[in-house]
Formats: structure tokens, C-alpha cells, sequence
């Protein structure tokens, strides 16, 4: 298919059923197509449909058996008992990675953060609206084999949460604000040995890409997945993404395909991490 035949709504909605229904896709692809357009619809590569359709059929890797936590969605810290703080994660890049992550075998238990789109069946699915129930969550399993922090937490919370609805006035209102429980850190403070730690950052172009560089020894974390945001069409609300992996070892771009797609590549890296290498390299 083409860019536009992908991105049509009636496209959209049969792949939503489709995925709602387990059904896999693998693919589409970003490449040129035989038209000699440019976008997402490309065919996925022949050995990559193989070493997908291998894993289905039971070939797991390092993964089964294994204990994967993944944390999904945009956390919300209450103004009043109606209005709160947050941001425009939907959550499903998460979900894609817990999805993919119990068809790897592993026993998965996904920390969900006011979730836009449906868990996944067959996982455990605990709710963290906020980030002291994500913090909370999180900090109580720090045995896991694997954790991906894929959960956009917020930074600041009121400092002063209302009880009750403030009544709306024609007054100013001014809103302090003050940090929140940087989780991410906590994890990396009391990691075990053996256990990898996956972290994602959200920001903007080369600056940020420098960025999220530095959460590998800020964080002590084992992998970085950068989301540059600035992008149009990937990211935040969006069914496709593009990121970057960066590891001590190098960095690797993973270009733009849906969110199922982007997971696959994110947890091959964290099987190289664990120390197996897959059969194409």
C-alpha cells in the first residue's frame, strides 16, 4: 500500500479491529515504494516477517519465563477533585511493549497511568494515576528481570491539591507547583545486578537527543529510548512512532512504522542486553 491508503481512516479502524481481535501485524514499513513515493506502507523485509513468525511459534528468546514491568500512559496530579496536571500520552506505546513482551514469554505486569487505549489480555494491570501510586508501584518491584519506564510521569504536582472543585471566578489564579518523585532515579539507585532498566525520553531535535545521552549514567539505567516529539505524525496520540536507542555500547535509529513495530525493535535491544543475540546477526 501506499502513505495515504495507510493513513485512511477505514485503514485505520480495520487495523484497531484487527489488533483488538490478537491479531499480529507486522508491518507496514517506512521506505520507498513501488510508485516511488516516500511513507509508511512498505512491505516488512523478508526475514523480519521469519524471525516474527518464529517467535509466535514458540521460539521466545530470553524473555520467557522472564519478569518484565512495564510502566504505560501519562500520570495526572490533581488541581481540584475535577481539574489536574498532565499531558498528552495515550499510553499505547506502552501497552505495545507488554503485548509484545508476554508474546515473548515473559509474565508481564503493566503499571497503567490513565490509559487512552485498551490493556493488553493476558497481563497483569495494575492503575497508577499519579506518580506517588506509579513511584509506589514501581519502587515495590525492583526484583523484576526487566523494567521499561515507558509511562510519561509528571514532573511537577500542585503543591496545594483543593479537596473539592474551586469554583470558577473571574480572579487570577496562580498555581504553585513543586517536583515530583523522580522514579526513574529511585530505580536506577536500587537496580540489582542482572537487571535491565529501560528508560524513555521525550523531547526535541539534536539537543535533546544530548539530552537523554546522559540519563544512561544520571539514571543508571541499561537503554534510552529517545522520542524526538517534534516530529510530525509520531510520538504522543499517534498510532506510529520513530525513536532512537541508545545504549553505553552505541545508538541505533529505528525509523518510523507503528508502535507494535517500534516494540519489536525495542525488545530485541533488551534481549541483547540480557546477553542473547538473535539468530540474523
Amino acid at each position: 500500500m501506499n502513505p495515504r491508503m495507510w493513513a485512511h481512516a477505514a485503514t485505520r479502524a480495520n487495523v484497531e479491529t484487527l489488533l483488538a481481535r490478537g491479531a499480529e501485524l507486522i508491518g507496514p514499513d517506512e521506505g520507498e515504494m513501488a510508485e516511488g513515493e516516500w511513507g509508511v506502507g512498505r512491505m516488512a523485509e523478508p526475514e523480519d516477517i521469519a524471525a516474527r513468525v518464529e517467535t509466535l511459534l514458540g521460539n521466545a528468546g530470553p524473555l520467557a519465563g522472564r519478569r518484565v514491568l512495564v510502566s504505560a500512559g501519562g500520570t495526572r496530579e490533581p488541581i481540584d477533585s475535577v481539574r489536574f496536571v498532565g499531558n498528552r500520552s495515550s499510553g499505547r506505546m506502552g501497552v505495545a511493549l507488554a503485548e509484545e513482551a508476554r508474546r515473548r514469554g515473559a509474565d508481564v505486569t503493566l503499571l497503567a497511568a490513565n490509559l487512552a487505549v485498551p490493556p493488553p489480555v493476558g497481563v497483569e494491570v495494575i492503575s497508577t494515576p499519579t506518580v506517588a501510586d506509579l513511584a509506589r508501584e514501581a519502587l515495590s518491584r525492583t526484583d523484576y528481570d526487566v523494567v521499561v519506564m515507558a509511562a510519561a510521569p509528571a514532573d511537577y504536582s500542585p503543591a496545594e491539591p483543593f479537596a473539592t472543585k474551586r469554583p470558577k471566578d473571574a480572579q487570577t489564579w496562580t498555581l504553585e507547583l513543586e517536583p515530583t518523585t523522580d522514579v526513574l532515579r529511585k530505580l536506577g539507585a536500587g537496580r540489582r545486578s542482572g537487571q535491565v532498566l529501560v528508560a524513555f525520553g521525550a523531547d526535541h531535535g539534536e539537543a535533546g537527543l544530548g539530552r537523554k545521552r546522559t540519563m544512561l549514567a544520571n539514571k543508571n539505567v541499561d537503554l534510552v529510548v529517545y522520542n524526538d516529539v517534534g516530529g510530525e505524525g509520531i510520538g504522543f496520540e499517534s498510532q506510529d512512532n520513530a525513536v532512537t536507542l541508545v545504549t553505553a555500547a552505541g545508538e541505533r535509529e529505528v525509523e518510523r512504522a507503528p508502535k507494535q513495530r517500534i516494540a519489536a525493535a525495542i525488545l530485541d535491544e533488551v534481549e541483547r542486553l540480557l546477553g542473547w543475540e538473535h539468530p540474523s546477526e
